[in-house]
């Protein structure tokens, strides 16, 4: 399984936030951030980006990025749960 980063942009009008939601939650999630969540999937980000693309409006905006064992990060502020996801899962 890999990890991936989601991030998005709901743009006027609409900004219907329910069915993007509902489908990011049917992957083992975590969400640090507003619009921004980590998954973990065996599909490609491509893949991922078609499933979510399906509930977001064609003014949307949308970023699926896998997250690689190289890859350096920080944080601040997170929650403690997300931490603890993420220790868990990380590449």
């Amino acid at each position: 399984m890999a990890i991936f980063i989601i991030s998005y942009d709901l743009r006027a009008p609409g900004r219907n936030y329910d069915g993007l939601h509902k489908a990011l939650r049917d992957y083992a999630f975590a969400k640090p951030l507003e619009s921004f969540w980590l998954i973990e999937s065996t599909a490609s980000a491509g893949a991922i980006r078609n499933t979510l693309k399906a509930h977001i409006d064609k003014n949307d905006r949308l970023v699926v990025i896998e997250f690689t064992t190289n890859a350096g990060w920080a944080t601040f502020g997170i929650q403690e749960d997300v931490m603890a996801w993420w220790q868990k899962r990380r590449p």
